[in-house]
């Protein structure tokens, strides 16, 4: 029988951390959309133990955490994408890779998502604060 190196399988650290970060951006969004409406058992959890404040702290917080997932995701794929149209090598998620068939300028699409990416999470805490009852201002 074979030996098996155990670092055959190993995954880059970097790239599972964004994987994870993809992951909780899934999960903690579509948890969030859940608690919006008011009828999802850890509202009804947090309402029950702390009243609507703590619904409301709760709520802040789950945004907040999101938008800060996406930011730091957009954040680096606009590092990414400048990294791309310098024509240096690129550590897209954590795999380092040099694209040499691709036009430096695809590095500036690149820049313009992960902008979005940032104005997203952005967004994503004004609605949030658009809320009737979640109002900070």
């Amino acid at each position: 029988m074979p030996e098996v190196s155990p670092n055959k399988f190993l995954v880059p650290v970097h790239l599972f951390a964004w994987m994870l970060g993809f992951i909780a951006i899934v999960l903690i969004g579509g948890s969030m959309s859940l608690d919006l409406t008011g009828m999802s058992s850890a509202d009804q959890y947090v309402v029950a133990r702390w009243g609507f404040p703590g619904l409301r702290i709760y709520l802040w917080l789950e945004g907040a955490l999101l938008s800060a997932i996406v930011a730091a995701v957009g954040a680096h794929v606009i590092s990414a994408g400048l990294t791309v149209s310098r024509g240096e090598q690129s550590r897209m998620f954590g795999i380092a890779y040099r694209l040499h068939r691709m036009p430096r300028q695809y590095g500036y699409i690149f820049v313009v998502l992960g902008a979005c990416l940032v104005a997203l999470s952005l967004t994503t805490l004004a609605l949030l604060n658009s809320c009737r009852y979640m109002r900070l201002i």
